[in-house]
C-alpha cells in the first residue's frame, strides 16, 4: 500500500494531509514509493492525519507501506 491509499483508506486527501504538514502533495505521495519516510517523517504525517480527524500511529503507517503487496503476512507459506 502506498502513503496516498493508505491516507485515502483512512478518508483523507494526500492534499489536506500535504496542506496540514507544508509540504507538497507530491513529496507526500513518494513516501513508501520512490524513497522510505524517516521515523520524524512518520511522525509528522501521524499527527497530520490525527489533527484532520483520523487518528493514526507511526506503527499504524509503517504497517500499511510495508505490507506483503499480495495482501498476505511475512512468513505465510500458505
Amino acid at each position: 500500500m502506498t502513503m496516498h491509499e493508505y491516507i485515502e483508506s483512512r478518508g483523507l486527501t494526500t492534499r489536506l494531509v500535504a496542506q496540514k504538514m507544508d509540504v507538497s502533495r507530491q513529496a507526500l505521495e513518494h513516501y513508501g514509493k520512490k524513497f522510505q519516510p524517516t521515523a520524524k517523517t512518520l511522525s509528522r504525517v501521524a499527527e497530520a492525519m490525527t489533527e484532520l480527524g483520523a487518528p493514526t500511529t507511526v506503527l499504524d503507517i509503517f504497517k500499511a507501506i510495508h505490507a506483503p503487496k499480495d495482501g498476505g503476512e511475512e512468513g505465510d507459506e500458505n
